[in-house]
């Protein structure tokens, strides 16, 4: 058996205490040994228990000098690492078995040209709340990355990853090359990457990273094999529908719309709004939101998988995104 690399764990925070320590617990828990592993927290300002409970567990606290912008930290956790291997976890990211890590790892030790590996679901827990169920059950925490096609995880009535081009499958992980039209929105909620690959293609401002931005600059550079692994990982990302209008309003106006002006020029598009096939894709979204039929159809062959009336959020969550994106594209004609 190969000798397992040394890597290094970040988790960017901003008051996440609801979270945090469940976090934690999962990772110090990890069947990996612990002299092989170095853990960050980047912190954004938190005002509370979140960098205690981090600093009880053995994580190495840094304050960012870039309040509240979670891409940001993201970088300076880059430059700070020592390893090159690096575990990308939010803070509300639960690991669901003590094997992930060497799960998410072994694509990397097989094959030198692998530059990120995500998992393939986000772990469907039936006791959790409703919406972090019904997330899981679909796979993306926004529909419209579903309806353009370019979610990172499945949705459970999907058996086979299917999107860029499968270059190899095995029993543990497929081996996929991606381009700029067919790159899913990769890069954070349980990933692994490569410090020196990233390093090379992101802004050396950190205020100017944004993750998935850069994966697309890798693709510029040739850096185009990712890893899907046969994996999941919990994702808490709501609890109330409130909570999440309120996550996914402010997420599109400080990233996605440009609307604060230390944010750069996106490369990346969910959808590109000069590319005709994807104004038809978001128009299509519109039509589906507004008529009910197709994410309801969607529900019913999700029903038919798994029997979890969580299926059925998804004409609702279709609406609270299509009010966000609106709200959000409103506002950016309104300042500029």
């Amino acid at each position: 058996m190969k000798k397992l690399p040394h890597i290094t764990i970040i988790i960017v925070t901003l008051n996440n205490e609801r979270t945090i320590g469940e976090c934690v617990r999962r990772i110090i828990n990890q069947n990996y040994p612990k002299n092989l592993i170095e853990y960050l927290n980047i912190d954004g300002g938190s005002t509370d228990n979140t960098k205690l409970i981090l600093a009880q567990n053995k994580f190495q606290i840094i304050e960012s000098p870039i309040r509240r912008n979670a891409e940001a930290q993201r970088a300076i956790g880059l430059k700070y690492a020592k390893h090159n291997l690096i575990v990308s976890l939010d803070a509300d990211n639960y690991l669901p078995h003590e094997n992930w890590i060497k799960q998410m790892i072994k694509p990397f030790m097989d094959d030198p040209d692998i530059v990120h590996a995500g998992t393939m679901r986000f772990t469907y827990v039936k006791k959790d709340t409703i919406f972090n169920r019904y997330f899981s059950l679909f796979g993306v925490v926004d529909p419209v990355v579903y309806y353009v096609g370019k979610p990172d995880r499945l949705p459970y009535f999907k058996k086979r990853w299917n999107s860029g081009i499968v270059l190899r499958e095995t029993s543990e992980y497929y081996i996929v090359k991606f381009t700029r039209e067919s790159l899913p929105t990769v890069g954070c909620n349980g990933v692994v990457y490569k410090r020196d690959v990233l390093l090379k293609c992101a802004q050396s401002n950190p205020s100017e990273f944004f993750h998935i931005d850069v994966f697309a600059d890798l693709l510029a550079n040739g850096y185009d094999k990712y890893a899907i692994v046969k994996n999941d990982v919990i994702h808490d990302t709501a609890s109330n529908l409130k909570m999440l209008m309120r996550k996914r309003k402010a997420f599109l106006f400080m990233y996605y719309l440009n609307l604060q002006k230390k944010i750069p020029r996106r490369r990346y598009f969910i959808y590109n709004p000069r590319k005709l096939e994807d104004n038809f894709k978001l128009l299509f979204f519109i039509i589906y939101t507004v008529s009910f039929v197709k994410p309801f159809i969607d529900s019913i062959r999700g029903y038919a998988t798994i029997r979890d009336v969580a299926w059925f959020l998804h004409p609702i969550v279709c609406w609270v995104y299509l009010v966000a994106y609106s709200s959000a594209t409103i506002k950016k004609v309104l300042n500029t």
